[in-house]
């Protein structure tokens, strides 16, 4: 409800004609003008829109987002120095300005029982409140809940604690598990495990050959056909670059560049880019594993020699 309701203006025919709504016939509250200029209360002016968006006086076409209350102090001062009469205890002389402090002391007010946060019910007049709490039973047994609430504070406030560090606990695992269950997944990679060997029988490795390839095209002499295919029938060649750089006899300066390139292999768990010597794991027919992966999810690799 609104607080205005509870008082009367004073003089109602003395305030100033500019001051009061088209609407409600009553001083502003809350003012607020449209894009034409006139002025209505806020709540008066948005209910009318709400029907016919169209001013009230001059019919020009207005929206609630043409809407823009007054912030002139001139009008807000004159606003907040009317006078008025408290309905509940008959006071007078009360500025509009004032109504809240009033409102704190007014001996009529209805006001609850202190007690009602323990299911005290009774409500009434402050100038009654005093006899009430004389006699109320929830007020007076109010030091011993205090007490009890207290001790249960006390023994449920750590278990509160306890419980949200649980729930962090329980969510950085679900990350952990979510991260190891994708790891297993790229590991055994629809039926065709990674491993960290060649298991082509033919020799016939993808990652050793475009490894191949690129040693090759960085290579001061180029890669001989021969020693590619002595490459492709060693069927237990190990992913290493030391190993593969010796095999292809490249010198330090050409494996120095190929080091240097922007990462040619793709990591197919945390699909960062890597170097040929960085993998860790692969499968023949394409697919690869970094060295950071496995060290992290190391435990749930069964193919590790």
């Amino acid at each position: 409800m609104n607080l205005i309701e509870h008082y009367q203006y004073i003089d109602e025919e003395c305030i100033d004609p500019e001051l009061i709504c088209s609407l409600c016939m009553l001083p502003f509250q809350v003012p607020t003008s449209g894009k034409c200029g006139h002025t209505f209360c806020k709540l008066c002016i948005e209910q009318w829109i709400d029907r016919q968006p169209t001013c009230p006086i001059c019919r020009i076409r207005i929206y609630p987002t043409g809407l823009q209350q007054i912030s002139t102090r001139i009008v807000l001062n004159q606003l907040h120095r009317l006078q008025m009469r408290c309905k509940r205890c008959d006071q007078t002389n009360i500025q509009r300005g004032d109504i809240n402090q009033h409102e704190e002391q007014c001996p009529q007010q209805i006001v609850p029982c202190p007690a009602s946060d323990i299911k005290c019910t009774w409500k009434g007049a402050r100038s009654t409140l005093a006899n009430h709490l004389r006699e109320c039973p929830f007020q007076k047994i109010r030091p011993v809940i205090a007490d009890v609430y207290q001790s249960l504070k006390n023994v449920y406030d750590p278990l509160i604690n306890e419980l949200q560090t649980l729930r962090q606990q329980l969510e950085q695992e679900k990350q952990r598990n979510h991260a190891y269950t994708q790891f297993l997944a790229t590991l055994f990679n629809k039926g065709k495990p990674m491993s960290d060997r060649c298991t082509d029988s033919f020799g016939e490795c993808r990652i050793q050959q475009n490894a191949a390839r690129l040693f090759g095209s960085h290579s001061s002499a180029g890669l001989p056909y021969q020693n590619e295919h002595k490459l492709r029938q060693n069927k237990k060649v190990s992913l290493c670059g030391e190993a593969l750089k010796k095999q292809h006899r490249i010198s330090s300066c050409s494996f120095g560049q190929y080091s240097q390139m922007s990462s040619p292999f793709t990591c197919a768990n945390c699909q960062k880019g890597i170097e040929f010597s960085n993998i860790a794991l692969h499968h023949c027919e394409g697919g690869c594993i970094c060295r950071t992966c496995v060290q992290k999810f190391g435990s749930f690799n069964p193919f590790l020699h």
